[in-house]
């Protein structure tokens, strides 16, 4: 398990850098589909590098726990709703997580932000697989926004 930053800038800089830099490229361990694209397939997606080893650590969990692309597939846990993404948070003035390429959605269309989860279908398991990689499930933790997974401690 990794021991992320807290979320805050000045935490966040220290450990990553500046917010868009310092990328690289993860071959994903079985193919994803765009959630706003389901028809489109990739096969690999850009993280930090900081962050690389252990999000592909978290897929070939995934892929192992449920045994097949098949399988993935049924619970939508193929379904990318991104990465990096350099942005101010939503209705605020402070850095994305996904800014730093540190944060990854999975089934938006849900587990949709303002969800909670009595509404939002995100798999117990699959939070508990990113868990073990010390990553954070804002779902879990606050009750809402389940597709997302963040590289950083609140």
């Amino acid at each position: 398990m990794s021991t992320w930053p807290k979320q805050d800038f000045a935490s966040m800089t220290a450990f990553y850098g500046p917010v868009g830099e310092r990328q690289t490229t993860l071959i994903l361990p079985y193919p994803m589909r765009l959630s706003w694209s389901p028809k489109t397939e990739i096969k690999k997606i850009t993280c930090h590098t900081k962050v690389a080893d252990s999000l592909e650590t978290v897929l070939k969990g995934i892929l192992q726990h449920y045994g097949s692309e098949e399988k993935i597939r049924l619970d939508r846990m193929d379904l990318f709703g991104g990465c990096i993404n350099v942005r101010k948070i939503r209705h605020g003035n402070s850095w994305s997580i996904h800014s730093w390429g540190a944060a990854i959605d999975i089934d938006p269309d849900h587990n949709q932000l303002k969800w909670g989860r009595d509404r939002a279908s995100m798999p117990a398991k699959v939070i508990e697989i990113f868990e073990n990689e010390g990553w954070v499930s804002l779902g879990k933790a606050r009750n809402y926004d389940f597709m997302h997974f963040q590289a950083a401690r609140l």
